[in-house]
């Protein structure tokens, strides 16, 4: 996970919210003229902005460039779902009449336009609410689908992110597997505090042989530690040295009285 990846991702999660963000502004006053009006609430419009609402917190939450932000791609790519069904619920409001067509002239450009106060609904015609408001239809429908498509973007970083990080922990641990094996067959211990370590080491025939006494003497210890290393080792070369120096000793001194 590197720099790059965190900025783009940072990137994309503040176009999430500011899509969101924008959405839920324009929808949320939508309804809440059509709630002054008393007025019945188109299901699709309130499916929306609740995504967005969805949307502006999670865009939050996963903002900061952290592990755990990469591996919530499956909810990105939900979440991607859910902005592409709201985008098609809006647009399947208007049809390919847009703002020309009957919903938009005696629902949203009659609530946004505040016609409410002074002329019924069954009295308004298209002529006197007109256009005035299309923009900001067209800008709702618009960001609802540039916020889906960025929240498909933050699903492909997250796969691409995740993907290379578990490639790059595989390649790690074989790294050290052959690293183990590779000491392990050379005889030298590996560098691995966790490792317990069982070693026989063997002394024979060292200064005995050059003082002539022809005895040999086989010193075998196990060692089995958690922490093996050059300073173990070295421990059972001293000890060996110390019981050889005693033999040799002990042999004298026999001799010496016989």
């Amino acid at each position: 996970m590197g720099e790059a990846s965190k900025i783009v991702s940072v990137l994309f999660r503040f176009m999430q919210l500011v899509s969101a963000s924008i959405v839920a502004g324009v929808l949320g006053t939508y309804l809440h003229y059509v709630s002054q009006a008393h007025a019945h609430k188109s299901g699709r419009v309130v499916y929306a902005i609740s995504i967005a609402g969805i949307a502006i917190f999670f865009s939050l939450v996963l903002m900061a460039p952290l592990r755990y932000s990469f591996f919530a791609f499956p909810f990105d790519f939900a979440m991607f779902v859910a902005w592409m069904v709201a985008f098609g619920l809006l647009v399947n409001l208007v049809g390919s009449g847009g703002c020309h067509s009957n919903w938009y002239w005696s629902n949203w450009g009659y609530y946004w336009g505040r016609w409410y106060r002074t002329v019924p609904v069954s009295a308004v015609t298209q002529v006197q609410v007109g256009t005035g408001a299309c923009g900001r239809w067209r800008a709702a429908v618009a960001w609802s689908f540039i916020g889906g498509f960025f929240w498909l973007l933050s699903t492909a970083l997250g796969i691409y992110v995740v993907t290379r990080s578990r490639d790059s922990d595989g390649n790690h641990t074989t790294e050290v597997k052959r690293r183990e094996e590779s000491h392990m067959a050379s005889g030298v211990a590996p560098n691995n505090p966790r490792e317990d370590i069982n070693r026989t080491g063997a002394a024979t025939q060292d200064q005995e042989s050059a003082a002539g006494l022809g005895t040999s003497v086989q010193n075998q210890q196990v060692v089995s530690c958690s922490q093996c290393g050059t300073a173990n080792r070295l421990g059972i070369f001293v000890s060996t040295l110390v019981e050889l120096e005693t033999l040799h000793y002990s042999k004298i001194s026999e001799q010496y009285y016989e």
